[in-house]
């Protein structure tokens, strides 16, 4: 097809320049476009089709003689600027797109472009560090790194549902959308997030601030939190506590829930083992509550017992029952034996434990003469046994060593009982052998 251009200026006056064969301009709003110059304000206008093309200075102007950029296409409803590549058997073969260009003075580039590969991409300097498909968006390379930034505003309540933020994700669920909005202080949630789900690091939280797992798959708990060493520290000024569930690299054992002060676990304050012993000031609790120091209180309640005991060795006998009677041994100093003989004035006291009735308080000093295996009541109210073929035992009778090993009996000559009481019975027992509850009281 030939095209005939008719240019008309004062500078050629009359001459008429045939050109045929000539490509249509990348631009052109119909096949015949007229130039016409001489125009007193010195904008020239391009006239073809149903629109207009208007220049002024560098500037071009589609459908308005008024461009604010360099190219400026103006209209009302849908107005579009295409570029269109052909070619290839593959959309990613070729692309279409908008290079911008930035050249400096001393000719050093950089070029940053919009293409349609198959993908939306944005590169920069042909290195693409945003792309998209109907699936999902990259951002960044992996020979370097990239960091987002989004400004936005806080989260906040309105109509009594969350709204604002910096980010939202969506989620249309069963007709419904669901939301998680982020800002730069809050994470708010009605659904499931995961935060590096996929490696062996991830930090997920799951529907909705439900579960939080640290290094871990385990959301049995609100907050789930693996760690080899101390899993949460925290931190006032220099002030500083970590708490930690301890493994068998721990200097403080396997198995405990250390609270610590320091670094090191073997400095722990406070554990607690998996038999529910807690060491306050010692690492290896061996009773319900080990405080390695000073306890300090008003009032010291015991609902568990109802007696002042003391741990002793008792040298003459193998096995010990509860209730027995026992007296001082002049053979095994800090040592005692069972008692033998009536109205024995080295009678200290009696095993306690028998019946129903535990010890209530233990007085002791490990690793010192004053410990031992079997608990002595020397206050208190504990049963013991006794012997009433010396004797019926009534409440109020007061209680003697007997000739019945290990036994007491009922004080029939008060001239040999001063200093072998045991105590006052406080219950019956009329005749043979059994238990009677005492109230221990030396005399």
């Amino acid at each position: 097809m030939k095209t005939l251009i008719i240019l008309r200026n004062h500078n050629v006056s009359g001459k008429l320049f045939r050109i045929g064969s000539l490509l249509l301009i990348a631009l052109a709003i119909s096949n015949q476009i007229y130039a016409q110059g001489g125009y007193t304000n010195g904008s020239p206008e391009w006239i073809g089709g149903n629109g207009k093309i208007y220049t002024i200075g560098t500037k071009v102007g589609i459908n308005t003689n008024a461009p604010a950029r360099g190219l400026h296409l103006h209209g009302a409803g849908h107005r579009y600027m295409r570029t269109t590549s052909t070619g290839g058997d593959e959309f990613h073969t070729y692309v279409a797109g908008l290079e911008l260009q930035r050249q400096l003075d001393n000719g050093q580039t950089m070029m940053w472009d919009m293409v349609n590969q198959g993908t939306f991409k944005i590169r920069r300097n042909l290195w693409t560090l945003f792309q998209l498909d109907l699936n999902e968006a990259q951002l960044g390379i992996q020979a370097q790194r990239t960091t987002l930034n989004i400004w936005g505003k806080s989260t906040g309540i309105s109509n009594g549902e969350l709204d604002e933020g910096s980010l939202a994700i969506r989620n249309f669920i069963s007709g419904e959308y669901q939301t998680m909005r982020l800002d730069g202080n809050q994470i708010e949630s009605a659904t499931e997030m995961h935060l590096n789900f996929i490696s062996d690091q991830d930090v997920a939280m799951v529907h909705g601030g439900g579960a939080v797992r640290i290094n871990t798959d385990d959301d049995e708990a609100k907050l789930n939190v693996k760690s080899d060493h101390y899993h949460i520290k925290m931190i006032n000024g220099n002030n500083a506590w970590r708490v930690g569930a301890s493994n068998d690299d721990w200097a403080v054992g396997e198995g405990k829930l250390v609270f610590s002060n320091a670094q090191s676990s073997g400095d722990a304050l406070l554990v607690m083992t998996e038999q529910g012993h807690v060491g306050v000031g010692t690492t290896e609790p061996l009773r319900t509550l080990d405080v390695g120091g000073t306890t300090r209180t008003t009032t010291l309640e015991i609902t568990g017992g109802a007696d002042l005991a003391e741990p002793f060795e008792v040298s003459n006998a193998s096995a010990i029952e509860a209730g027995t009677i026992v007296a001082i041994d002049a053979a095994n100093a800090g040592q005692l034996r069972v008692a033998d003989h009536a109205y024995d004035r080295t009678v200290a006291g009696i095993v306690s434990g028998a019946g129903d009735i535990k010890p209530g308080m233990m007085m002791g000093q490990d690793g010192s003469i004053a410990s031992g295996e079997h608990p002595v009541a020397l206050t208190g109210r504990v049963y013991a046994k006794v012997d009433a073929r010396y004797g019926a035992i009534r409440p109020g009778d007061l209680l003697t060593t007997s000739d019945t090993p290990g036994h007491a009996m009922k004080v029939t000559d008060p001239s040999q009982a001063q200093g072998a009481i045991i105590g006052k019975a406080m219950t019956t027992l009329e005749e043979g052998q059994g238990l009677v509850l005492v109230l221990v009281s030396l005399q």
